[in-house]
């Protein structure tokens, strides 16, 4: 090879490194401001978030930065899928950025950067070589070290005389607002679209029910309202939100599906407790998933700002039908929570109160037809002179389009009972038992009432009830149910007896 082979060579060789040095170096771009979210929020104090961005990536390595994200992401969620006809990409570093979000962070990233101390009144300009950490300062130590243009060492060891520091050119040295930032790889330059998705903290919704009875007691005046409560550190325009409903948020309500009685309870165990429209008792407390029980969508977009804790309307009926009745559940389980289906003692504990209970159907005929969530349900009795009566409240359970809804208001007033058992016999030993039972009701109202008297069956699920001196109707598999109306003053008794085969 002569020289001028030689030469022409390294030039080659050369212009290949520089163009390698300078492709090496990342093409940096912005995303665009997000648009079409979609905002579905837990019953659990979070949300996940989906919105479109517009990317412009260039071919080959990329830095791409997301602005207008909320403070309280978790970075180890998000995730993104490319838009139809989007040629994708691929992250292959991903960084969440917040310097402001506290002292430590910005005087952390201004380390060997020029700053002004304000201490004792005058300023000291130089070079951050050491700043203390927030605890430290709290408990009286750490000095702040600065290097001044002469070189002089400058150590701030009192920092309660340091009224304040200044750092120059912030917005070039630090993230004051939150960024996602994206090491990416791109086959092909120009623009795309994706949907970027990420979990958010520090959200929440609620549902509010305000009832008012008219004069009659027999339609109500009936609104529903859904509240939103954003404390993320950012910003929804104009969001499309979905309200979702988890099992864990059920059970926080204190309400639970029938679960089945274990044969050996041990001793310590969550208590069983019977609850009007569930067919056996449940336990107490028990775990629970976040897993979607059930999810409702807000007719309009909202915007929903930070800080923002507003009400939204979700249904209006001005005039539903609704029921009133009255329960009386009078069976309690002994403390001891003693629970074999041979023990004479088990289920002879009763109670005198009588619940009050309101009614609705949930259809569109009614004018209203719409899933409703679990809210609490406040109501109202408008009086012959227009004041207004509170009544009660309690927790609305998820009611169904197409489905009866119904609350528990508290105790009736002027309604009493008492369940008493008048025998046990045992039929043959250890086989066959009876059990006898008194209800007796009172109606110390001046109103007809008619009263929804429940028994549950609960010592075995072969049963006979081989005495009655009362109609009644088998509402579940163990349950039974009679429905005596009692005139004002009126008193009644119902006498039964069910005989138990094992």
């Amino acid at each position: 090879m002569n020289m001028h082979q030689r030469g022409f060579l390294m030039l080659m060789t050369a212009g290949l490194l520089v163009g390698q040095s300078a492709r090496a170096e990342p093409v940096e771009s912005e995303a665009s401001a997000p648009q079409s979210t979609e905002l579905a929020i837990y019953d659990q104090g979070f949300g996940v978030a989906s919105e479109m961005r517009r990317l412009t990536p260039a071919d080959g390595e990329n830095l791409i930065r997301f602005r207008r994200l909320p403070l309280r992401l978790d970075p180890a969620t998000v995730s993104f899928v490319p838009v139809a006809g989007s040629p994708g990409f691929e992250v292959l570093e991903q960084q969440f950025m917040h310097d402001s979000a506290s002292p430590d962070l910005l005087l952390t990233r201004y380390l060997g950067r020029e700053v002004e101390v304000v201490a004792d009144g005058e300023r000291h300009a130089g070079r951050l070589l050491h700043a203390p950490h927030s605890e430290e300062v709290a408990e009286g130590e750490g000095a702040l070290l600065l290097e001044t243009e002469d070189g002089e060492a400058r150590v701030f060891i009192n920092m309660d005389r340091v009224q304040q520091i200044i750092l120059p050119d912030a917005r070039t040295h630090v993230q004051l607002e939150p960024v996602l930032q994206w090491r990416a790889a791109a086959d092909e330059e120009g623009p795309q679209n994706i949907r970027l998705t990420y979990r958010v903290d520090d959200i929440r919704w609620e549902a509010a029910y305000e009832v008012m009875l008219a004069e009659d007691g027999q339609r109500a005046y009936f609104a529903a309202r859904i509240g939103l409560d954003n404390r993320t550190g950012g910003d929804y325009q104009d969001a499309n939100i979905q309200l979702i409903s988890t099992e864990r948020g059920l059970l926080r309500e204190r309400r639970r599906s029938a679960v089945e009685i274990p044969r050996d309870r041990q001793p310590g165990a969550a208590a069983l407790r019977y609850t009007y429209g569930v067919q056996e008792p449940v336990f107490e407390e028990a775990a629970a998933t976040l897993a979607p029980i059930h999810s409702y969508r807000l007719e309009q977009p909202v915007t929903l700002l930070d800080g923002d804790h507003k009400f939204v309307q979700y249904a209006r009926v001005d005039a539903l039908p609704v029921t009133r009745f009255y329960v009386y559940d009078g069976v309690r389980f002994d403390r001891f929570q003693r629970h074999r289906r041979n023990d004479w003692n088990f289920g002879t504990e009763s109670h005198s109160v009588v619940e009050t209970h309101l009614q609705f159907e949930n259809e569109r005929a009614e004018g209203l037809g719409v899933d409703l969530p679990t809210g609490r349900f406040r109501l109202y009795q408008r009086r012959a002179d227009d004041s207004v009566e509170f009544l009660g409240e309690d927790m609305l359970m998820p009611t169904s389009a197409g489905e009866s809804g119904h609350v528990l208001l508290g105790p009736a007033r002027g309604l009493r009972g008492e369940r008493e058992r008048t025998s046990y016999t045992e039929v043959t030993p250890l086989r066959v038992y009876e059990e006898s039972f008194q209800i007796r009701l009172e109606n110390n109202t001046d109103e007809v009432a008619e009263i929804r008297v429940v028994e549950h069956l609960y010592r075995w699920h072969e049963f006979e009830i081989v005495r009655a001196d009362a109609e009644y109707e088998q509402t579940a598999d163990q349950t039974i149910e009679f429905r005596p109306t009692l005139q004002p003053g009126g008193r009644r008794t119902i006498h039964y007896t069910v005989r138990y085969s094992w």
